[in-house]
């Protein structure tokens, strides 16, 4: 054998072992691929060939991680209700009885804290380290509120006599006022800390001092905060309109209650910081917590009993009404609930904090709500708007204010999109309800004022011209266009806001509503090719509003009929009769139009007077009463020319016809053409002018029988009514 086969042989044998060897690993690995892929992108009868060609152990393991796989992938089922509130009852009694059973170890959590501060200097360094920052504080804060309070004298002098939060301008300088106080306490809160790092270097003395001095300026924030609403020297500033004597209590009970929370979140802290037997800062908690709920409730009852004479009286109705006469017993009621929530809160969770920061963020959130929309309030009282409009404003805002609410409490106690998704079915139903109540909200709102806003447009454009009762059905001077189109506006806004809330509430529910838009159009489509009449009145209607063929209140004839235009919809419109009849009139049926109340109107009125009249004479008695006419404060507004005589304009058998006409806007030619016809009367017969009688001359035969005399005279009588008809 030669070397080249040798080493062939060789190379043969070698890859024969290599396969032997490597097909365990092979087996395996496709197994793991079949697995990994397996029901991914496979097709049935894939799945069949990878499954046969694994050994009954393997489709076993397999079986069992993908098993495993899936339970670890799954999320977790959210607990009953019940099984949760029988959790909740089960840490709330056991946590209520562990705190009390603390209470004899109350004295050694305040001896922790002294214990921890001796190796710092003790307790009294402490107490000198936390005065020496406060001094230093209020020093700075001093100095700077002088100068700071010369800007605030000539902000309080420039609004003297102003109206409070009547302006723009007013209402930022209540902000400013803010922002100046606020200011003083950063100052004070800066140097204090300054003075506290500079002087002393234990760190734990410098953890009590900061804290204490966090308390003070806490409530250095809501000094601030009360006097920005209930400022004490400055009463037209006042979100409410309390006297002093309430004002100072309101102030008093403010403060009271935010230093007590204050001290008692920064105590308790202190105490677990500096290793107070566990439980303790829970049991001093609780225990301030009684101490500030019992505090609150009386100065509820003390404002309740020094603003007794702001309370309106029984019979007058409202929901302001009802909440300013009940506000006591909702603020002792929110306060109750407050309590309840941080009390059990804590003693379920175990965690001050946490239940803490949640009420205090809801109570800022509601302070500051509502403290813009009492500025708000008060700000709409002084302007000069529709009374209509203004109690819109007010409902679009407090809608948007609960919305706004909604949105920033719901994470904040849990109950956002994420949290409440990861609660199951429950949760997204949850999560589900609140997404369409808030989306119902927006659209009510913003309905009620789109629609308020329209109806008082329409109600200032209407026509507030005087009707005459003689008017024999010809109309008078229509409304703007923008009363005529608004109605149409208000229906359209309505079924467009309506559709967007139904289609968000659709998605809030999980529904695709792509396909139903794209669904919408189609159907919209063969409806259109299915009713090709409605389309075409709707067309028609389009453009004839595009001209402004008519208006509402206009008097128009189509022809076939006529009458004043009383409604317009989106396919038809219709005419009230001067008898009363209403016509409906599809506008595809619309060929012409004739308007008679656009922009003036020629009135021409003829006289019947005898052959012996001088017409000049009448000239001169029509152009004196025209000039009259004119003069007249009522009358010669609706007058664009003074009436005059246009001479003789036809001569029958039995009168000479002379013709009066005047310029006028359309709806007051009536009073003035009655008002003119009474003056010619009075002033022809003052000056001997005489209207001529309607006369029928019959010429007959002299020899003409009764028979023909009397159809002679009947078809003369004819024909004189016919042309008086026509005249």
């Amino acid at each position: 054998m030669t070397f080249a086969g040798t080493i062939r042989h060789a190379l043969i044998l070698g890859a024969a072992a290599a396969m032997l060897l490597a097909a365990p690993l092979a087996r395996d690995a496709f197994a793991e691929d079949a697995a990994r892929g397996l029901g991914a992108d496979m097709t049935a009868d894939d799945v069949q060939a990878a499954l046969g060609r694994l050994s009954d152990e393997e489709v076993r393991r397999f079986l069992i991680e993908d098993f495993a796989a899936r339970r670890a992938a799954a999320p977790e089922a959210a607990p009953p209700l019940m099984e949760t509130l029988r959790a909740a009852g089960d840490a709330l009694t056991a946590n209520a009885g562990a705190l009390l059973a603390r209470w004899p170890e109350l004295g050694a959590a305040f001896g922790a804290v002294g214990a921890r501060l001796a190796g710092a200097g003790g307790l009294g360094l402490a107490a000198l380290a936390l005065a020496l920052s406060l001094g230093s504080g209020f020093a700075a804060r001093h100095i700077w509120r002088r100068r700071a309070a010369r800007r605030q004298i000539a902000i309080a002098e420039r609004n003297i006599g102003a109206g409070a939060y009547g302006s723009r301008g007013s209402i930022l300088d209540a902000a400013l006022f803010l922002a100046i106080e606020l200011s003083g306490v950063a100052v004070f809160a800066l140097t204090a800390m300054v003075a506290l790092y500079l002087g002393f270097r234990s760190p734990d003395l410098r953890y009590f001092a900061s804290s204490y001095i966090a308390v003070v300026a806490a409530i250095l924030i809501a000094k601030s905060m009360v006097d920005f609403m209930f400022p004490l020297r400055w009463p037209q500033y006042r979100l409410v309109a309390l006297g002093d004597a309430a004002t100072r209590l309101v102030h008093i009970t403010a403060l009271g209650l935010s230093g007590l929370w204050m001290f008692e979140a920064i105590t308790s802290q202190t105490m677990a910081r500096f290793d107070a037997p566990p439980g303790t800062p829970d049991l001093f908690s609780l225990l301030l917590g009684m101490l500030w709920i019992a505090m609150a409730l009386c100065g509820v009852a003390l404002v309740r009993r020094a603003t007794m004479d702001l309370t309106p009286p029984a019979t007058e109705r409202g929901l302001a009404s009802l909440l300013t006469r009940n506000w006591a017993g909702i603020m002792s009621g929110a306060l109750i609930l407050i309590w309840l929530l941080f009390t059990g809160g804590a003693l379920i969770t175990g965690d001050v904090d946490i239940v803490a920061a949640r009420i205090f963020q809801t109570m800022l959130i509601f302070i500051g709500f509502w403290t813009v929309h009492r500025i708000l309030t008060l700000h709409l009282r002084t302007r000069i708007m529709d009374d209509a409009v203004k109690a819109a404003i007010g409902r679009a805002a407090r809608a948007s204010f609960l919305v706004a609410g909604l949105l920033i409490l719901a994470p904040v106690w849990g109950l956002g999109p994420e949290a409440l998704a990861a609660g199951g079915g429950a949760g997204r139903a949850v999560d589900a309800a609140l997404d369409i109540a808030v989306t119902a909200l927006i659209g009510w709102a913003l309905w009620d004022f789109i629609r308020t806003l329209i109806d008082a447009r329409a109600e200032r454009e209407a026509p507030r011209g005087e009707t005459d009762e003689g008017a024999d059905g010809e109309g008078g001077l229509g409304a703007s266009r923008s009363a005529t189109l608004l109605p149409l506006v208000r229906t359209a806004a309505m079924a467009l806001i309506a559709l967007c809330c139904v289609f968000a509430g659709l998605s809030s529910l999980g529904v695709n509503v792509a396909p139903l838009i794209a669904g919408a159009g189609v159907v919209g489509l063969a409806i259109g090719f299915g009713a090709q009449t409605l389309v075409k009145d709707v067309v028609s209607g389009v453009f004839f509003l595009i001209d402004d063929a008519f208006r509402r209140g206009e008097y128009i004839d189509l022809g076939s009929v006529k009458g004043t235009v009383e409604r317009i919809s989106v396919r038809s419109l219709q005419l009230r009769h001067h008898l009363g009849a209403v016509h409906t009139i599809p506008f595809g049926d619309i060929s012409a139009l004739t308007n008679y109340s656009r922009d003036w109107v020629i009135m021409k009125l003829p006289l019947r007077l005898t052959f012996d009249t001088d017409p000049h004479k009448v000239k001169k008695l029509v152009k004196r009463i025209g000039e009259e006419l004119m003069a007249d404060a009522a009358l010669g507004a609706g007058l664009l020319e003074p009436p005059k005589s246009q001479g003789v304009i036809q001569m029958e058998d039995s009168a000479m016809i002379l013709r009066v006409k005047f310029k006028a806007i359309p709806g007051k030619q009536f009073p003035i053409r009655r008002e003119l016809l009474h003056r010619i009367r009075a002033a022809f017969e003052e000056a001997g002018i005489r209207f001529a009688s309607r006369e029928v001359t019959v010429r007959v035969q002299e020899d003409a029988g009764a028979a023909e005399r009397r159809s002679a005279i009947e078809a003369a009588a004819s024909r004189g009514f016919e042309e008086a008809e026509r005249a």
